[in-house]
């Protein structure tokens, strides 16, 4: 049997794809930088403490032509601010597989899902893989194991332009290796700008919550991420708290807290201005986790100089009942 040789075109075709999946596995994979320091388990809060420390994170897209605030600028500060924070789980959302790798390569004290490619049944969600890894979960590895995951878009029938706002959502069961807290059902979501929308997307969340609670019964939850709403969006808010039916959830902010004229937004688009006066990075748990309030965490960075678009939000769960 004769070899038939390629035609010209497709032979240069084939060699010019070969060269941009080597360039881009080089920039994805490439070991990181010496001036950089990684988060170690070392770098952190030992010995560990019985608090779980809880972090909401939009670190905002890898764009291009962003001048100063370009991921390559931004993520050594990004690194700091981490490192500061001491968070045992991060949800972070809007974080690109090239922003994942490169943080993957820095946070070696933590583990994080979702974690590789997935196999697909068509083309289709084939290429919406990626884009369904937006929102990660970072995690402790001495702290946790992780049991079981899943990852996906909620409303999968109705997009928005926007992709990370597509309301994908990274769902991780997380076990305790320290005993002091039942398993936690963590779901980390990016829920999109369209109120209509954001409504039902809010309660498609609790519906897959409620799915993962049946098969992991004593575990408790943990809802988190750019919610891009605030609890002044009455609809949207009550679908984000759960009912009874499903599972309930409660904010972590205690808005009795708020001062008059007091700015508690969560967006600041790199400026020193707040666009809402609520937070609109939440965190939600299950009523029977004890926590303390959650702060807003300021950035403290040099004037012009931000690791995100997004202050980040942190609350501390603690062992032991709840008050009343």
């Amino acid at each position: 049997m004769r070899l038939r040789y390629l035609p010209h075109r497709t032979t240069w075709f084939i060699i010019f794809m070969a060269a941009v999946a080597g360039i881009v596995a080089f920039i994805w994979l490439r070991p990181p930088p010496r001036s950089t320091v990684p988060i170690s388990t070392s770098t952190l809060h030992l010995p560990k403490s019985p608090d779980i420390r809880v972090l909401t994170a939009n670190i905002n897209l890898l764009r291009p032509h962003e001048g100063i605030h370009s991921w390559a600028i931004r993520r050594t500060m990004l690194l700091k601010v981490l490192g500061r924070i001491r968070a045992d789980i991060i949800g972070m959302q809007a974080s690109t597989p090239a922003q994942t790798a490169w943080l993957a390569a820095h946070l070696s004290a933590y583990g994080h899902f979702p974690d590789g490619a997935a196999i697909h049944r068509n083309l289709i969600s084939a290429l919406a893989g990626p884009l369904s890894t937006w929102n990660q979960i970072w995690y402790r590895r001495d702290r946790f194991r992780r049991i079981a995951g899943t990852y996906g878009r909620v409303r999968p029938h109705h997009p928005q332009s926007n992709p990370t706002e597509n309301t994908y959502f990274s769902l991780a069961v997380l076990h305790d290796r320290m005993r002091l807290f039942p398993d936690l059902i963590v779901l980390d979501v990016h829920l999109r700008h369209w109120e209509t929308n954001a409504a039902k997307s809010a309660e498609k969340l609790h519906e897959i919550l409620t799915k993962w609670q049946r098969r992991y019964p004593a575990a408790h939850a943990v809802l988190l991420g750019d919610m891009n709403h605030s609890r002044t969006e009455h609809a949207i808010y009550q679908a984000l708290l759960g009912t009874p039916a499903t599972v309930p959830l409660v904010d972590t902010f205690d808005y009795a807290l708020h001062k008059p004229g007091q700015q508690w937004g969560t967006w600041e688009n790199y400026t020193d201005h707040v666009y809402s006066p609520w937070p609109t990075d939440l965190i939600f748990v299950s009523p029977q986790l004890a926590h303390l309030p959650a702060r807003i965490i300021p950035y403290h960075m040099p004037p012009s100089q931000y690791p995100s678009k997004h202050l980040f939000v942190l609350t501390v769960l603690t062992p032991g009942p709840v008050k009343k």
